[in-house]
């Protein structure tokens, strides 16, 4: 005989169990504040976002106040947010001149005036910013004295002052912004993990936010970097290392590039507990640094810094001459001389972490001895011997350890896809493995 539930004594969890559902399919059966099927398309798409924007103050104040918007948390302030707003034209509205979104931030009780108001444009699955499209919006919110843009899409920028727009200069008194989907769910999971949300309800609709956009076919993180990747990175790595190398596949590379390094810090703040961000010097070009460095050292360098605190930086470097990847990053333990240094060093680090882990010393005057497997040193450690990575000559004390994770990818550097699975793998074990115990003091 099937079992019944008993009130006040039957265990909520077994529910699922009593009306005949395993626990994964009784899960599906949940009522879903926003719901899949039909609302997979862009306006739907950023309906939803807009009202989770409107109902929870938290998270329209992390974005907001990101970009400027500071009014934003002010008392007595109100947001506003509208879909599809056409232009006026004399022969009707024009469909070619709808924004998706437009978010209204007012302020005054009695007869509110508006305080800040900008337009948004969404794109889904591969669909990108339009260049003539962001123009027309530009000329209608001129009309209306409407002075900023808000562009979402698959597409990542370095900072959401940005945008993925090539070449597009905006005009003067015009402000434009961009957000990627990718960006909105994981500051959307930060905030909850931090247990920002006060109410408990808002905590459900960002939830919902969240599960809805994962589950959302026409939105993905950076997972592919596009179809001239091969011919690009072989370009560059055949290439005389004397002469520039050819500019269309320069830009190739750093276009994608751009977007797998502010990824990379997505993924990694997303997949962890810690909040990686992607360290660039006041709002410089990043597209022009990244040329540079491509063409200069055939390699590309990008820094993160941990949980807010830019001393706390490791550097990622992509060589593609020598097809290799690498994280690194510099550690000073101001204790004792150069071996209860490097003892303390060890003891940091976990057990567990990869044994061909490098360590350098770096004596004043940047001199250093060669740099040692993890596991060698823990040997030495271990039988109490002289450290080999110590050289008596050089000084008393260590100036600093360079910490090192290398790999050679070999043909997965020209692999579109498996290049981006082995660069978001190495900083995520380089986190996990190294930084979480050296800059977090983990034990």
């Amino acid at each position: 005989m099937a079992r019944q539930i008993t009130l006040g004594t039957t265990r909520f969890q077994e529910l699922g169990k009593i009306l005949g559902y395993e626990d994964d399919i009784f899960e599906q059966k949940k009522a879903r504040l926003f719901p899949l099927g039909n609302t997979l398309d862009e306006i739907h798409t950023t309906s939803i976002f807009l009202s989770t924007l409107s109902a929870v103050k938290e998270y329209r104040e992390y974005l907001l106040s990101e970009i400027g918007v500071n009014k934003i948390k002010n008392r007595n302030v109100n947001l506003h947010v509208f879909t599809e707003i056409s232009r006026n034209t004399k022969n009707g509205n024009s469909s070619a001149d709808r924004p998706d979104g437009l978010i209204v931030l007012t302020s005054g009780k009695r007869d509110p005036v508006i305080d800040w108001i900008s337009f948004v444009e969404s794109k889904v699955n591969k669909n990108t910013i339009d260049y003539t499209q962001l123009k027309r919006y530009i000329d209608f919110g001129k009309e209306v004295g409407i002075k900023s843009i808000i562009t979402i899409s698959n597409n990542l920028t370095t900072s959401p002052f940005d945008t993925p727009v090539r070449d597009f200069k905006k005009p003067k008194g015009f402000e434009l912004y961009h957000w990627s989907w990718t960006y909105l769910k994981v500051m959307s999971t930060r905030l909850l993990r931090m247990n920002a949300i006060q109410d408990e309800d808002h905590e459900y609709i960002l939830k919902e936010l969240r599960r809805y956009l994962d589950e959302h076919k026409n939105i993905t993180n950076f997972i592919d970097m596009g179809k001239n990747w091969y011919e690009s990175i072989q370009h560059i790595y055949e290439s005389d290392s004397k002469k520039r190398p050819n500019y269309e596949y320069i830009n190739n590379i750093i276009n994608s590039y751009v977007q797998e390094e502010k990824d990379i810090a997505l993924q990694l703040t997303d997949n962890t507990d810690y909040y990686v961000q992607l360290k660039i010097k006041n709002r410089e070009n990043r597209l022009e640094s990244l040329r540079s460095q491509l063409e200069e050292e055939r390699c590309l360098i990008s820094e993160y810094f941990v949980n807010g605190e830019k001393s706390n930086t490791f550097k990622l470097t992509i060589d593609v001459t020598r097809k290799s990847i690498a994280c690194e990053c510099d550690v000073v333990i101001d204790a004792g001389k150069a071996k209860r240094q490097t003892t303390l060093l060890l003891n940091m680090l976990s057990p567990a972490a990869e044994s061909n882990i490098l360590i350098k010393a770096i004596y004043p005057r940047n001199k250093s001895a060669d740099a040692q497997p993890l596991g060698k040193l823990s040997k030495e450690k271990e039988d109490n011997e002289f450290y080999s990575i110590l050289d008596k000559s050089l000084g008393d004390s260590v100036k600093m350890f360079r910490i090192s994770l290398k790999k050679e990818i070999g043909r997965d550097m020209n692999n579109r896809k498996k290049f981006v699975e082995n660069v978001e793998n190495l900083c995520d074990t380089f986190l996990r493995q190294v930084i979480r115990y050296t800059f977090l003091g983990e034990k």
